[in-house]
């Protein structure tokens, strides 16, 4: 039987038990959207579902069947037999699984793409994922998610937020996405799924949290209220309205939260940030 090889990108794929977080990170907003302003005025994020993203290739990657080999395929079904017939002779597994081999509905295409598709509807319908960026001077996202800076941006602090959701990670961003196989880990498939983007994003600067649970999500379930010690700062943009600010200053109010005020001023495009007085807006 022909053996065949696929090169791996598994040795590409580190993923560290301790990850370093950053201390603070931070989700760009605008004011004048009522599902928006509810991260301030009710604490909430929404963890999104895969298809509701705007890359349409971000935790969409199939796993690779079509890759296998007929070696891989036979030591699938010599595996399954060994769990299913534990009583079995050596011999038995083995035509067992050479009969399995040359029947195997992982060698048409048509079944591979309804396996592949049924995979990630199941995927979609119960995750959800958070995004987030590292740099709150990033003149890319304040244009692009806070409507070129008439909107804000709030600072969570890193660690209480990851602990009440799924944990996070730092994006990777690639030229070519990796290929997901048949025989990664479960930990290197959801790495290869959750955290990799193509480089044409990588001016977000990403740092994401998510969530996974065994019953598809609700629209409520996607709705997370985040603790009030977790809210550090709240920064306006240099276009920030002077009523736009004054409300967010109420709706933080409202909730308890003790941020720190700063706003943004636009210089030779370059963002620079400085801590603002309460009393300066009211």
């Amino acid at each position: 039987m022909k053996k065949g090889r696929i090169k791996k990108q598994n040795e590409e794929i580190q993923i560290s038990d301790n990850p370093k977080y950053p201390d603070i990170i931070y989700k760009y907003r605008i004011w004048n959207d009522a599902y928006q302003k509810t991260i301030l005025s009710e604490r909430k994020v929404f963890l999104a579902p895969p298809t509701s993203f705007e890359d349409k290739k971000d935790c969409k990657l199939l796993v690779r069947y079509d890759l296998m080999t007929n070696f891989d395929i036979y030591k699938k079904y010599l595996k399954i037999s060994k769990i299913d017939n534990p009583h079995w002779t050596k011999e038995q597994h083995k035509k067992h699984a050479l009969k399995w081999t040359t029947k195997s509905p992982l060698k048409n295409k048509k079944n591979i793409k309804i396996q592949q598709e049924e995979h990630f509807r199941e995927f979609d319908k119960k995750f959800g994922v958070l995004s987030l960026t590292t740099n709150k001077s990033n003149l890319a996202m304040w244009n692009k998610y806070s409507n070129v800076g008439t909107g804000f941006c709030v600072g969570f602090e890193s660690k209480i937020l990851f602990d009440n959701l799924g944990g996070g990670c730092d994006v990777r961003y690639y030229s070519k996405l990796p290929d997901i196989y048949h025989d990664d880990t479960f930990i290197i498939e959801h790495y290869k799924q959750v955290f990799s983007k193509e480089e044409k994003w990588s001016f977000e600067e990403e740092y994401r949290t998510h969530k996974f649970q065994e019953k598809p999500f609700s629209l409520l379930d996607r709705q997370i209220v985040v603790p009030v010690v977790a809210f550090r700062e709240v920064i306006f943009g240099w276009n920030t309205s002077e009523q736009d600010k004054n409300e967010i200053v109420q709706a933080c109010k409202s909730q308890g939260l003790k941020v720190v005020f700063k706003k943004c001023s636009l210089l030779n495009n370059e963002i620079v940030i400085d801590e603002i007085v309460i009393d300066e807006i009211e």
